[in-house]
């Protein structure tokens, strides 16, 4: 009888959840998968009865997003005992972003045999040291990550232990390099979210995908509510670009997500 995984993810647009649901179709052949995106239900039963825990989220500043740190502190006393495996999608690097969430768990008991991390392309889309790419250019960095999952997979089919980013120079690199300074400053740039109100249109889009509520019509305008999560998905859907977060104007070019293939 295959054992029972179930995979928890926050992602703002797609790229945390596709690597997860990539990794879960790779390890069918031993256990039995589930996916959840944690914003979207109360999932005690299914965290109950899963021999294995898959935590998924995006790096901001080497440091797990805000809901996916909420997720595990309200869900603590479930994970003691438990198999847990922690994806961390970045653009570039980030020291210790699996590990700075594998060390929460592990404080509830859990045990954190697999860690990794897996690059993805950039959804920060209105500040131009970026780039912004789509379509077919994305193929290089998927087909690499790709081949990531992959040996990562192997892995754990394999029951070979790894933990990418426990180390001490990673934890340096991650705590003193990025997350000392961004978590010093989050509460601040969750009120960094601005909506241009002459190109708002008041079509409701990123009202209704905000995973953290953050976004409300207010005389026929988007406001923000001051409590973004920084995941980007409502600059990058917006269909008249008119939303900023780290930027000084909106997008000229908006991330439009994974071709569909790569889903």
């Amino acid at each position: 009888m295959r054992k029972q995984l179930a995979a928890f993810w926050f992602s703002g647009t797609g790229n945390t959840k596709a690597v997860t649901e990539r990794l879960c179709e790779l390890l069918q052949e031993k256990y039995e998968t589930t996916t959840h995106d944690i914003t979207r239900g109360e999932y005690d039963e299914e965290l109950t009865k899963a021999d294995t825990i898959v935590l998924a989220f995006p790096v901001y500043g080497s440091c797990p997003p805000r809901p996916m740190r909420a997720f595990v502190h309200a869900h603590g006393e479930m994970l003691r005992g438990k198999e847990v495996i922690v994806i961390a999608t970045q653009y570039m690097f980030s020291g210790d972003g699996a590990a700075s969430l594998g060390r929460t768990a592990e404080k509830y008991g859990a045990h954190v045999r697999y860690a990794e991390h897996f690059c993805m392309p950039n959804n920060i889309s209105d500040c131009k040291i970026f780039a912004v790419r789509n379509g077919d250019a994305l193929a290089p960095m998927l087909e690499k990550t790709e081949r990531r999952i992959k040996r990562f997979a192997r892995r754990i089919l394999e029951e070979k232990p790894f933990r990418r980013g426990f180390g001490a120079v990673s934890h340096a690199v991650g705590y003193l390099g990025q997350r000392a300074l961004f978590r010093k400053h989050e509460k601040e740039k969750g009120k960094l979210l601005c909506v241009d109100s002459a190109l708002c249109s008041a079509c409701g889009a990123c009202v209704r995908a905000c995973p953290v509520q953050n976004l409300l019509l207010t005389d026929g305008k988007a406001t923000g509510m001051g409590k973004c999560a920084l995941c980007y998905k409502c600059v990058n859907l917006c269909p008249n670009k008119a939303i900023k977060l780290f930027g000084k104007r909106p997008p000229a070019e908006q991330y439009r997500g994974l071709p569909h293939k790569k889903r």
